[in-house]
């Protein structure tokens, strides 16, 4: 079990999680302004719940922000809500599933625990969060189809969800897309991007060069194997074996839910997207 707690500028994190097997399974939930900002895992409820009436006594809670559905991050709205008595504010393309409740993988419940259904508002364009602050809702999907990430305009903070937690990923889950995290990455990287607010990393100082350093690796990833797969007629498992070696514990716990062939596949897949997308900035944007 691990727990702490990490102070930048106006923003306050709390990290919790019950396995301490990697940075993925511990998560985040972050309190600015009179605002918080996604909610930890549903079975560290009894954690969660001392921040967020300490943040509430002491600066103020008027609000709950999430940015997407996933039970990392959404688990505890519900909890937070009825115990304060505020509203939740969510991506519209998360509302039915926060509200409805959504299939969820066994190793799911086990490291994070299930969700509370509730009841959300979308959240805006721009949402004032209190003590001056506004925050700018920059969709980014890639990790899952509803995720967004919030900037903070006086600031450039990025709460960053999971389109970072580290430079070089090796595995994916079976419903993730690169060629739609790159868009993402990219996308984000176009309003002055200073500090990412990681639900899973923690606090990353410089993060504009993070998330273009990650965004250079998957590139990179993507380009190679394609060529060994369409050029050289490897097999996902080759490339997997040759760029990144054998599957790990992960693989393992997950029932392959996460996995390296994932990855490597959905390189293959969205190249010939990505390509073209570069192709014709460079048609707009010729040097």
């Amino acid at each position: 079990m691990s727990t702490s707690r990490h102070q930048h500028g106006p923003v306050e994190g709390f990290r919790s999680g019950r396995y301490p097997i990697g940075v993925s399974t511990h998560a985040y939930c972050y309190h600015v302004g009179r605002t918080l900002v996604d909610t930890g895992p549903p079975n560290q409820w009894r954690r969660v719940r001392a921040f967020v009436r300490e943040m509430a006594d002491e600066r103020g809670i008027d609000r709950v922000v999430v940015t997407h559905h996933h039970e990392d991050h959404a688990g505890n709205a519900g909890r937070i809500a009825e115990m304060l008595d505020v509203p939740v504010f969510a991506p519209s393309a998360s509302l039915d599933r926060l509200r409805d409740g959504f299939a969820m993988e066994m190793y799911r419940r086990v490291v994070w625990g299930g969700p509370v259904r509730v009841d959300a508002q979308p959240v805006p364009d721009h949402l004032s969060i209190g003590n001056g602050l506004t925050l700018r809702t920059i969709a980014a999907p890639g990790h899952a189809d509803d995720m967004v990430c919030y900037l903070i305009e006086e600031t450039g903070g990025l709460f960053s969800a999971d389109l970072y937690i580290v430079k070089r990923p090796e595995y994916f889950r079976y419903d993730e897309h690169v060629g739609a995290l790159l868009r993402s990455l990219h996308r984000v990287l176009e309003h002055g991007v200073s500090t990412v607010y990681c639900a899973h990393r923690g606090i990353v100082e410089d993060g504009a060069h993070a998330l273009r350093e990650k965004a250079r690796y998957l590139e990179a990833l993507c380009g190679v194997a394609r060529r060994r797969y369409r050029q050289d007629r490897r097999s996902v498992k080759d490339i997997r074996e040759e760029m990144l070696g054998g599957e790990g514990m992960l693989y393992w716990i997950s029932g392959g839910d996460f996995s390296k062939d994932n990855l490597i596949s959905s390189c293959i897949r969205d190249q010939d997207r990505i390509d073209a997308e570069h192709s014709l900035h460079a048609v707009k944007s010729p040097s």
